[in-house]
């Protein structure tokens, strides 16, 4: 018998079995976004299977927290295995439900899959057991202990690799989980929790609930839930923080959204900062928190970096995320690709000078495709919705900036504060901008998409609320419990006033 399709809804995962909701309030409707006449079917919802995904989670808690973390991570390792096994599939299955092309699937997978490792080694060294001895007979010590039940609400850019970017933490210090996937990825969430029943996780430590905001929000509020790891945007990360104020001590997670901003100085090799500022702006179609959307160029170097830019734009290679030779595939939605006709209209309306014309195109299929877009303004805004909000599609404006001095002023002035990028032969202006600018990450001579699990990845203001994944990921998952302890007690009856016990 054939493998059933993975775009055949089963359910939602809930105590180790797929369920289909008896009582459905709604259905996701199926679409692959650079083929619209392809896919047929949806996946069902129902807000009881919130309760009952929550309910097998913390059942199965207490056994899952209790196992020594090796055989944890024997389970964690078969994860891996099983993600390594249906690698194609996988990346194929990303390809096709979120319009991602081909080449830049199979780097998500081959970073999920790094991500097992990178979790079970250096991950855990954030949560590692500490001592010191404070007196002669008495020792102290720091444990880090599992939260308990965490949900996870997953983004549809990376499907797997940010939702997984969660999970094997989360798991790995002995956490149980519900995970709503994006409703723009059910099918992607959906292989995701067939590849963790394939390694044999106890039932209950990892379940899945299909479903849309209102699914996710009785999740995020669920009194049951210890915490919630988020990716997406600042407004809905917003309305996760207004859900939960009750809750002041459930832990909540948020990585938003981006408005990244790129400096070139005048000694900045400019070759490079062209490539590199039309990759972060194009890569996923735009729809990365860590996008390129802003670039600031000094005197010397905007004239040439213009021309440059408006080269790369006008050639990338857009089309169907399956064919060949494309670097871009559509965006994720028809509403995506009207928001791209309204970021234009905006910025004509604020006198902004189209240097690249793009927005919506056609392909060889039926698709929600556009071609990227690059604007020049003069001066930075900070009340310019288009300078300002992010849009999450493909465009970018060029400023001028005199010096590192406004360069920096310009970086910084914007109410996100993920990723930063400078391009300059000397480093000291890039420790210049290291140390000024308010981001959660800064490179230098690299483009701003683009990091690795090896280093803390979340950012300030509106893109985060200082829980930063990637290598922290471990700490945020746990909290610490503080021991003294002596094996040769003795009665406190040494301080005035205090009576001896006999």
């Amino acid at each position: 018998m054939a493998d059933p399709s993975p775009f055949e809804a089963r359910g939602d995962f809930i105590d180790g079995e797929f369920v289909l909701p008896e009582h459905t309030e709604g259905e996701i409707a199926l679409e692959d976004p650079g083929d619209t006449d392809a896919l047929s079917g949806a996946f069902p919802y129902s807000s009881a299977s919130v309760d009952a995904a929550v309910d097998a989670a913390r059942r199965a808690w207490p056994a899952w927290r209790d196992l020594p973390f090796s055989e944890r991570a024997t389970y964690l390792q078969r994860f891996a295995e099983a993600m390594e096994a249906e690698r194609e599939g996988m990346a194929n299955l990303i390809a096709r439900e979120i319009g991602k092309p081909l080449w830049e699937a199979k780097t998500e997978v081959a970073a999920m899959i790094a991500k097992i490792g990178i979790t079970l080694g250096p991950g855990m060294e954030e949560v590692r057991e500490r001592s010191v001895e404070l007196t002669a007979n008495q020792l102290g010590r720091w444990r880090a202990h599992s939260r308990g039940v965490l949900s996870v609400h997953g983004p549809f850019n990376f499907p797997a690799h940010l939702v997984n970017g969660h999970v094997a933490p989360a798991l790995a210090t002995g956490n149980t989980i519900v995970l709503k996937p994006s409703e723009l990825a059910p099918a992607v969430g959906q292989f995701y929790v067939e590849l963790a029943a394939r390694a044999g996780f106890p039932a209950g430590v990892i379940n899945l609930v299909q479903g849309e905001g209102a699914q996710g929000a009785k999740l995020a509020e669920h009194s049951d839930v210890d915490g919630v790891l988020f990716t997406g945007s600042y407004h809905v990360g917003r309305r996760i923080l207004e859900a939960t104020i009750d809750q002041p001590h459930k832990l909540v997670a948020l990585e938003m959204g981006g408005k990244n901003g790129v400096l070139v100085c005048d000694d900045g090799d400019v070759d490079a900062a062209a490539s590199a500022i039309a990759f972060g702006a194009c890569a996923t179609t735009g729809q990365r928190c860590s996008a390129t959307s802003r670039v600031f160029a000094m005197p010397q170097v905007i004239e040439p970096l213009t021309k440059r830019l408006i080269r790369i734009f006008g050639r990338i290679g857009v089309g169907y995320a399956l064919d060949e030779n494309v670097f871009m595939g559509p965006l994720i939605s028809s509403g995506a690709r009207e928001r791209h006709m309204q970021v234009l209209r905006a910025a004509r309306d604020e006198g902004a000078e189209l240097l690249c014309e793009g927005g919506p195109c056609e392909s060889t299929r039926p698709g929600h495709y556009v071609r990227p877009t690059i604007h020049r303004v003069q001066d930075p805004m900070r009340k310019s919705p288009y300078q300002m909000e992010e849009h999450f599609v493909p465009d970018i404006f060029i400023c001028p900036v005199q010096t590192v001095d406004e360069g920096i002023a310009a970086l910084d002035a914007t109410d996100y504060g993920l990723v930063a990028s400078v391009f300059s032969a000397d480093r000291a202006n890039f420790e210049r901008c290291h140390r000024e600018t308010r981001v959660g990450l800064i490179n230098w001579n690299l483009t701003t998409v683009g990091a690795s699990s090896k280093l803390p990845f979340g950012g300030v203001k509106r893109s985060g609320n200082d829980r930063p994944a990637g290598a922290l990921s471990a700490a945020y998952c746990t909290y610490p419990v503080a021991s003294l302890e002596t094996e040769e007690p003795d009665a406190l009856h040494n301080y005035p006033g205090f009576p001896k016990p006999r």
